[in-house]
C-alpha cells in the first residue's frame, strides 16, 4: 500500500513528539495508509508514479525491469495530511458531522479537486 507522506510527516503535522509514539506507532501508520488510501481513491488511483531517470535516461534494475520512484505533488501530501488529521481527531465517528458518507471533507477536496481525472457517470 502506498503512503503518501511519512510517518515523520505525519508526526509534524499531527504535533506528536516522536518520543511519546511507540506505542501508537502502528495506530499512526495504518491511518497514514487509510488516509493515503482516501486520497488515491478520490483522485481515482492518480498517484503519480514515475519511472527514475538517470542523466535524463530511464533506470533500470539488474533484471532489466524498470525502476519507478514517487513524486507526490505537495497538493497530494497536504490533502493527506489533512485527511489523516480527521482520522486521527475523529478516532471513532464523525461526531461534527464535517463530512458526508462517501465524501471527503471540504478541505482535502479543495486541494485535490483540480487534479482529479473526470468521468462520466
Amino acid at each position: 500500500m502506498t503512503m503518501l507522506v511519512t510517518v515523520e510527516q505525519a508526526r509534524d503535522h499531527l504535533r506528536i513528539d516522536a518520543g511519546s509514539v511507540d506505542a501508537g506507532e502502528s495506530d499512526l501508520t495504518l491511518k497514514i495508509h487509510a488516509a493515503s488510501g482516501a486520497v488515491l481513491n478520490f483522485l481515482k488511483g492518480a498517484n503519480r508514479f514515475v519511472q527514475a531517470e538517470v542523466n535524463g535516461i530511464p533506470a533500470f534494475d539488474v533484471d532489466g525491469n524498470p525502476i519507478y520512484t514517487t513524486n507526490v505533488l505537495p497538493e497530494v501530501q497536504g490533502a493527506t495530511l489533512l485527511m489523516l488529521g480527521y482520522l486521527f481527531k475523529d478516532r471513532d465517528s464523525d461526531k461534527d458531522h464535517e463530512y458526508e458518507y462517501g465524501v471527503l471533507p471540504r478541505p482535502v477536496t479543495a486541494l485535490l479537486s483540480m487534479l482529479r481525472k473526470p468521468t462520466l457517470a
